[in-house]
């Protein structure tokens, strides 16, 4: 016992800058949960430094965790009290600095405003608008509405609320679309927007803006996140090595080294270099995009580096523990990034755990028995000085993977043993096309031929970056998406403007369904995200009807997930994105029509019938009235699917003489038709209606009338405006459970 306190008392003395890191972590985290507790954590830790005999240590440290805490709890409770008056404000006339540039599609966009001017001066809001985008440091002004901050609907959803508040963002602001919005771009603004742009496409220069070599190069050199690529994300994702798509210390570290030979072969002193590098890597953060991972990685370069021009040797704990104090003193809310979360704990682990990890790769490097190094040749020495670095990298490597894994896991449910070897030749492709790249854009400016030409250069690397990171994830074991953990659940999503999906899950180990997509839209930024945070791999697709708000497209999703098969409607249909499912191209895709198929298995024991055949060659007629009517047989419950099915296709199943029994419904909106009349609940027969609820358009609302109608007639209502999605599921007792998401209500069937 004693020995052990005399290490960490030891551990303590060398690395003081890092201990008071993790000690602020500790209470700040505590404080987010309960202000009281971080205090409280902050008075024990004084303890520590009695108990080691240094007073002095235990104060300095309380007071250090004290200061922080107390920052913390200010900023937050500012920020919520800013919120609550804007919300109680309603409108207003706002002006202030963009302090990111816009994001969004066509002409309208949004971006985190600082408030400048008014009651609100120094709050930040997500200005919501539409028309000229705004830059970096312009400013911009309008009337418009102060919105509550977009809490997710659906299990799984990305909570933008809860990181928008980690950003100090106090409430949505909504612009007035009927009043132009001023824009007003400053000559420095303008000239940072220029020297920005300039770089992005220097180093894209003779490329097609939207290959797979141009978004490679940006995700790698830039950081942006290449949109509609699942196919090339998921190679990187696959292989653990998604991270060289976001600028961090290792795309720091890499411009440092490139800008440190340059300086050498020119023979500028070492001093006069180590400072000259300083700038440049905030200069690489800046012109990025200053994004959080870049910053933080340059500011802890820049503390390395003047260890270097003080004469001390640097100590890569007491540097992290440097940067982390005074990013928490700033602003403790970042530590609940995820990405700093990564960022520090992977350098953390590799800093700690670098040295255990090469006991398992020293004998890479050992020497021969009996050959001492003076006795070598050149090409022997040469290999030793190979398998030391390659031991070196792979124990490296090793301690980043053991540091980054409990992270991915518990934010991205993900395992990449793979990674510890990926990483190893990526790094060595991308060193080269990182150089190449910063090359390009140099040469930009004078010649654009030059520059194009080099350009060839970085996209053959990029194009040999892809086929390896995919050779890396298509390797056996190499990747492991950890399974959803419980029983079998049927999920229903609330979605905006009458899109549906849902998925039935057989729980751990099992296979799961995807009961329409949804639009575009949705299954990208919904649907897929929420699956995966979920651990859920749809295998199999079952199609209601060729609606595009329902079916997204064919590649969309398999890029997403491993289809196998999908049950369609429909033979014919006019929309591009039902075609899609129909297309030939994909022999792997095992394509069944409702026409032709009795039932479908589906797991957990479930299987799937469709109660109706939908007209399979008349393309023109509405969409909503080819719907393919499915009921869902799930041990001794019977759920009926009819989507957006109105008065027309009821009677025909009413005509049909079939068994339409159900315990519960899950209904959507007919644009222009009734739907459960009374005729039908009477064959059906239910316990409970899920019922779709959009508040746009107006057709996709669901009147207070019918709400009324069906509780006057015994059934329970799951109103999915108030409920958000819902998870269906079987109790322990064979009951059917349907819980609310938003509202976390539940609902208990029995029969």
């Amino acid at each position: 016992m004693k020995q052990a306190a005399r290490v960490v008392s030891a551990f303590c003395g060398r690395h003081p800058l890092f201990v008071a890191g993790i000690c602020v972590v500790a209470c700040i985290v505590l404080a987010d949960i309960d202000g009281r507790l971080g205090f409280a954590m902050a008075a024990c830790l004084s303890l520590f430094g009695f108990l080691d005999g240094n007073w002095r240590r235990g104060f300095t440290l309380a007071l250090i965790c004290a200061v922080a805490v107390g920052i913390f709890q200010q900023r937050n409770a500012h920020r919520d009290q800013l919120g609550e008056a804007m919300l109680q404000r309603g409108h207003a006339e706002l002006k202030g600095r963009v302090l990111d540039s816009a994001s969004g599609t066509g002409r309208y966009w949004s971006a985190p405003v600082e408030v400048t001017e008014g009651p609100f001066a120094g709050a930040k809001v997500d200005w919501s608008g539409s028309g000229e985008i705004p830059v970096t440091g312009a400013m911009v002004q309008a009337g418009g509405d102060f919105l509550p901050l977009p809490e997710p609907r659906n299990p799984g959803e990305f909570d933008e609320a809860a990181w928008l508040r980690r950003e100090g963002i106090s409430a949505v602001f909504e612009a007035s679309r009927w009043r132009q919005i001023v824009v007003q771009t400053g000559a420095w603004a303008k000239l940072a927007q220029r020297i920005r742009v300039g770089f992005r496409q220097g180093i894209t220069a003779g490329l097609d803006e939207q290959s797979q070599e141009a978004r490679v190069i940006r995700a790698v050199v830039m950081g942006d996140h290449p949109r509609d690529s699942d196919e090339l994300l998921d190679a990187f994702r696959s292989s653990g090595t998604l991270h060289l798509f976001s600028v961090s210390g290792m795309h720091v570290a890499m411009v440092a080294g490139i800008a440190w030979l340059l300086l050498r072969v020119v023979r500028v002193p070492r001093r006069t270099a180590v400072l000259a590098l300083i700038p440049l890597v905030f200069g690489y953060a800046w012109i990025t995009g200053n994004g959080s991972p870049a910053v933080r990685a340059a500011w802890m370069a820049s503390v390395f580096l003047m260890a270097f021009v003080w004469k001390r040797r640097p100590d890569l704990l007491n540097v992290l523990g440097a940067v982390l104090l005074g990013m928490l003193l700033w602003n403790g809310n970042l530590i609940f990034q995820a990405g700093a979360q990564l960022s520090y704990g992977v350098v953390a682990v590799i800093a700690i755990g670098t040295a255990w990890a090469m006991r398992a790769f020293s004998w890479m490097g050992a020497e021969e028995n009996y050959l001492p190094s003076e006795l070598m040749g050149k090409w022997r020495a040469g290999g030793l000085w190979i398998r030391r670095r390659t031991a070196q990298s792979l124990a490296v490597s090793t301690a980043a993977w053991i540091g980054s894994t409990p992270l991915t896991i518990w934010h991205f449910r993900l395992l990449t043993p793979v990674s510890i070897i990926a990483n190893l030749p990526l790094i060595l492709i991308v060193y080269p096309m990182m150089a190449l790249a910063l090359l390009s854009a140099a040469l930009h400016p004078f010649s654009s031929r030059a520059a194009a030409w080099t350009t060839q250069g970085t996209a053959s690397l990029a194009n040999v970056c892809v086929a390896t990171a995919a050779w890396f994830g298509r390797l056996p074991a190499s990747h492991f998406q950890i399974p959803a953990k419980g029983s079998a659940q049927l999920l229903i999503y609330d979605l905006k403007y009458g899109a549906g999906a849902g998925c039935f899950s057989g729980g751990w180990g099992e296979g799961a369904v995807l009961m329409d997509c949804g639009d575009r839209n949705s299954f990208q930024y919904r649907i897929a995200p929420s699956l995966r945070r979920l651990g859920i791999s749809p295998d199999s697709v079952v199609l209601s009807h060729p609606d595009g708000s329902h079916i997204a497209t064919q590649p969309m999703v398999r890029e997403a997930f491993p289809i196998k098969q999908v049950l369609l409607p429909v033979e014919l249909a006019r929309s591009p994105a039902y075609r899609s499912w129909l297309s030939d191209t994909d022999r792997d895709l095992k394509k069944r029509f409702v026409q032709e198929t009795a039932g479908l298995n589906f797991p957990d024991g479930a299987w799937l019938e469709c109660l109706n055949t939908p007209p399979s060659r008349a393309q023109n007629i509405m969409a909503d009235n080819r719907v393919a009517v499915y009921r869902l047989h799930w041990r001794n419950w019977k759920i009926l699917f009819m989507s957006d099915a109105g008065d027309v296709i009821e009677q025909q199943l009413l005509k049909s003489g079939k068994d339409l029994s159900a315990d519960l419904v899950i209904v959507g909106r007919h644009p222009t038709d009734s739907h459960l009349g009374d005729r039908f609940l009477d064959r059906v027969n239910p316990k409970a209606i899920i019922a779709s609820n959009a508040s746009y358009p107006a057709e996709e609302r669901l009147k207070p009338g019918e709400i009324d109608y069906w509780s006057s007639r015994g059934i329970q209502v799951i109103d999915q405006g108030k409920t958000g999605g819902v998870t269906v599921r079987i109790g322990s007792d064979g009951e059917l459970w349907v819980d609310g998401f938003v509202d976390q209500s539940s609902v208990r069937l029995t029969h």
